[in-house]
């Protein structure tokens, strides 16, 4: 379920979070899941309104981390714990979300595979 560290030969082997896929039997290609979370605006190639779908979700998970925290100040003192971890697994989730639209993205259309190539989303691994 969760994404793994890898490093980046785009990025200058800065390590990121990827998710793996496997095209051909013993190849397999990373994804920069944390790039296109960041950038969403990259997927806009993939689907329609990808940008504003990761912005809304991400405000969606603040806004529950915020709201966590003045419940601690309302409510109980640990109120914040359920906010803040809901908070993390949901930007965990989009993360997670925008790596398999671009996985998707690139098994179905070759286009689509060497453009994430071209972006500096997708390497092949070696090992």
């Amino acid at each position: 379920m969760f994404l793994k560290c890898a490093a980046n030969p785009h990025r200058a082997g800065r390590m990121t979070r990827a998710l793996f896929m496997e095209h051909v039997p013993g190849q397999r290609f990373a994804i920069d899941a944390e790039e296109l979370h960041k950038r969403p605006e990259l997927l806009n190639a993939f689907g329609r309104n990808m940008y504003v779908r990761f912005r809304v979700l991400d405000a969606l998970a603040y806004l529950i981390c915020l709201l966590g925290v003045l419940a601690t100040f309302a409510v109980v003192w640990w109120a914040f714990m359920p906010g803040l971890a809901i908070c993390v697994l949901m930007l965990g989730a989009n993360r997670k979300s925008a790596g398999e639209i671009a996985r998707k993205a690139a098994t179905h259309s070759v286009d689509d595979f060497r453009a994430l190539h071209e972006m500096g989303c997708l390497w092949l691994v070696y090992a």
